[in-house]
Order: C-alpha cells, then sequence, then structure tokens
C-alpha cells in the first residue's frame, strides 16, 4: 500500500496535468519556464507590460496621432476669404493672416511660417523659431486663425510668407507682403527768398500713408520749433486724412530765421527746404520761391529782343553802304 505522502505528490501532478491539457485544448500554449522566470523569450518582464491584444487587434499607445487627416473629408483646408496681399506702412506693426478649417485640436506644431525668398522658418506653433524677435505667431484657442505678426517692419520685410500645415503631402498657402514708405513734400522748395519782416508759410504734404502719422516736427536747422515758445510768433497745424497736410508760419521774419527748414512725420521719410530771409534787397531781386539771379527772360521778351537787335544790326549795315 502506498504511503501518504507519495499519493499526496501523484495527486498534485495529475491535477497539474489535467490543467495543461484544458488549456492546451483551448489553444493556449503556455511557456511555464517563461511564467516561472517572470520573463518572455523577448526579454520584457512579464509584470510590466501594458500592451493588450483584443481578438488579434494590437491597441495603439495613446500618444501615438491616427491617421483622421488621412480620410479626404477631414483634410484640414485653407479658407478662401483669406486676404493674400497684404499691405504695411514703414516702421508699423504688419499682420498676415491665415485661416485653416478643419484643423481640430491637432494644432501643436502643426502649423508654421516661412520666408519665401531664403525658406527660413520664422514660427513653428506658438513658438518663434528665428532669433528675429520682430515675428511672433498668434493664435487663440478654439480659433481657426493664425497670424504671423512682425513689428516695426523694414523695407527688407516685403515679399512672400507661406503659412504651412504639416499634413502629408504638405499643404501651404503664399501671402505677400508690400511694404510701403511714407513721403514728405514741401512744394515752396527747394529754395524760399523772403523779405524780412514778412510771414514765412510753409507747407508740408504727407502722401502713401496707410494711415496719418502720429506726429509731424518742424526742425529749424537741427532744432524742433513747433514748441519754441522763447522766438514767439510760430505756429503749427496740423489737418489729418488720407493725405495730412501740415503748416508752419512763422511771423515777422528775421535774417535770423534763415536756414535749413524741414518737416518730419511718423513713420515716413522728411521733406527740406532752404529759406533765405533778405534785408534790403529790392522786390524785383526775388522771385517767390526761387531765385531771380540768373532767371531767364520770358519768351516773349526774349522774342522782342531779338526782333531789336536785329533792327538795330540791319540799320547799321545799311548806312555802312552808303
Amino acid at each position: 500500500m502506498m504511503n501518504l505522502p507519495r499519493a499526496s505528490a501523484m495527486l498534485r501532478l495529475v491535477i497539474c496535468l489535467v490543467m495543461v491539457s484544458m488549456l492546451n485544448s483551448h489553444g493556449m500554449h503556455t511557456d511555464w519556464s517563461t511564467i516561472l522566470s517572470g520573463s518572455d523569450p523577448n526579454g520584457e518582464h512579464l509584470l510590466t507590460r501594458t500592451e493588450r491584444s483584443f481578438g488579434g487587434n494590437k491597441i495603439e499607445p495613446p500618444s501615438r496621432p491616427n491617421s483622421y487627416w488621412d480620410d479626404p473629408h477631414y483634410r484640414p483646408y485653407f479658407d478662401n476669404s483669406t486676404e493674400k496681399n497684404v499691405t504695411a506702412q514703414l516702421g508699423k506693426t504688419a499682420y498676415l493672416h491665415c485661416r485653416i478649417r478643419q484643423l481640430g485640436d491637432r494644432t501643436v506644431g502643426a502649423v508654421s511660417w516661412v520666408r519665401q525668398r531664403d525658406l527660413h522658418i520664422l514660427t513653428v506653433g506658438k513658438y518663434t523659431y528665428t532669433s528675429d524677435q520682430r515675428f511672433t505667431s498668434i493664435h487663440l484657442e478654439n480659433s481657426e486663425i493664425w497670424t504671423l505678426e512682425i513689428k516695426y517692419t523694414l523695407k527688407k520685410d516685403a515679399g512672400v510668407y507661406e503659412c504651412q500645415v504639416s499634413t502629408e503631402p504638405k499643404m501651404s498657402l503664399s501671402i505677400s507682403l508690400n511694404v510701403v514708405v511714407s513721403r514728405a513734400h514741401i512744394p515752396e522748395g527747394p529754395n524760399l527768398y523772403i523779405q524780412s519782416g514778412s510771414t514765412i508759410n510753409l507747407t508740408c504734404i504727407i502722401t502713401e500713408s496707410t494711415s496719418p502719422p502720429v506726429f509731424v516736427f518742424w526742425f529749424h536747422d537741427d532744432r524742433m520749433i513747433n514748441y519754441d515758445s522763447s522766438r514767439g510768433g510760430i505756429r503749427v497745424t496740423t489737418e489729418n486724412g488720407p493725405t495730412t497736410v501740415s503748416r508752419l508760419r512763422i511771423q515777422n521774419a528775421r535774417p535770423t530765421d534763415s536756414g535749413n527748414y524741414s518737416c518730419q512725420p511718423s513713420y515716413a521719410d522728411p521733406a527740406n527746404i532752404t529759406v533765405h530771409v533778405l534785408n534790403g534787397e529790392k522786390p524785383a531781386a526775388m522771385q517767390h520761391g526761387r531765385s531771380s539771379i540768373g532767371a531767364p527772360l520770358p519768351n516773349s521778351i526774349q522774342f522782342l529782343s531779338a526782333i531789336a537787335s536785329c533792327f538795330f544790326f540791319t540799320s547799321i549795315v545799311s548806312f555802312v553802304r552808303r
């Protein structure tokens, strides 16, 4: 008769064989050495493995993007209302807007701004990629508009910029930036001759401006005279509009008022004029707005002078022949 310990061991062996047979009948093959060692043949620890399988389909980790944009019905596209030609004034801030439909919540690093002339990446998402900190990407949460902000625009900033979306293939929209330079002009120039004691009237006309200037300063040589209370008799008036006009009026002109006058608007090229205040010269020696010295005679006077000279010459010839 078998002793009790040996019978107990045999019973445990039979139970294990039955369990293995049941597992194999269900198609689940188990490597018991692997289970006992706590790792699989690929070297992964079973207790730390998080990938799961259901019906043979592997579930992707949540950090890996799906193929949502591969469906043509859900691909992003540029709105046709996007303005493709933008004009900014020199020195001011330019805004280039890019409206993207169906971008969804995949906005991190999805939109970039690239300067076309040198293919320089300016921004990626909201991050400024270039060292030129005048460039900034602006995007509000849940908004379809991505804006490239260019502060203190320079003439070299003019050109084409691309709004790019990181799809496959890549999408891009070209937007052209035009930088305009406002100009000032003084119609009384370049020289003005005026009698001492008279009133100096100068006009500055500012054109090619996208908006009125913030200020218009008048300078006499290197000194601003808009608020010159020591001289007295100086008045500056400015009329803002599509064409801004600034007027300088100086009463009781003196010889010390002679010199260079400049009109300097904000964000515009300045204009200059030279004023000559004459003391005691005859009015006939002056011509408003320019010097009369060496000025050509009117055509009618030249014609009469030529006829008189010709008549005088023929008279002398006739007298000599007699």
